[in-house]
């Protein structure tokens, strides 16, 4: 796993070079996640795409989930939440499976990844892929779940290039389609 805080230079659309600041998010940081939702939402042609939290579901992840941002100049980027792989968490994406405790406990579960539309197509949600694939690794976990909208290539394709596969396609969320796939460590 790589060393965090640490900064990675990532490429726009342009060719163009720009720092990225990846480190481990804290409970201090929520008003700069709920923002960074915000912003998201307000920019999706199709507001059903995304189910949006509340600042109290972010609470909880900051405070019992693996969380990460990623910064650029002096904004926030992105922000990703990896589940650990805990048999006792009720959002352990393994309880979608049916799977036993002994499943539950080697199953992470990457939850969420949010990235501001000023910085899309830098490779922020690829790095935050790398950062909670290697954190749930060094958490013994031997398998990683998501979840992801059929709607949504740009993640998909995320996923597909670490090889994840669509394990499952059910309604979550309030009734939203999504895909549920798997990686085997």
């Amino acid at each position: 796993m790589m060393t965090l805080p640490f900064e990675q230079e990532l490429m726009d659309g342009r060719g163009e070079p720009e720092n990225i600041k990846f480190r481990r998010a804290f409970p201090s940081d929520i008003d700069a996640v709920v923002a960074l939702q915000d912003r998201i939402v307000e920019a999706l042609p199709d507001k059903d795409l995304y189910a949006a939290s509340t600042r109290e579901e972010y609470l909880t992840q900051l405070n019992e989930d693996i969380c990460f941002i990623a910064e650029c100049r002096d904004k926030v980027a992105g922000f990703s939440v990896m589940v650990p792989n805990d048999p006792d968490n009720p959002r352990n994406y393994g309880k979608y499976l049916d799977y036993d405790r002994k499943q539950l406990a080697e199953t992470a579960s990457l939850d969420l990844t949010m990235v501001d539309p000023e910085f899309r197509g830098r490779g922020i949600q690829r790095m935050f892929n790398k950062l909670r694939i290697g954190k749930a690794i060094e958490m013994d976990a031997k398998e990683g779940l998501c979840t992801i909208s059929p709607d949504n290539p740009y993640s998909y394709r995320n996923f597909l290039v670490l090889n994840f596969e669509i394990i499952d396609q059910r309604e979550m969320y309030g009734g939203r389609q999504r895909y549920l796939l798997r990686k085997v460590f």
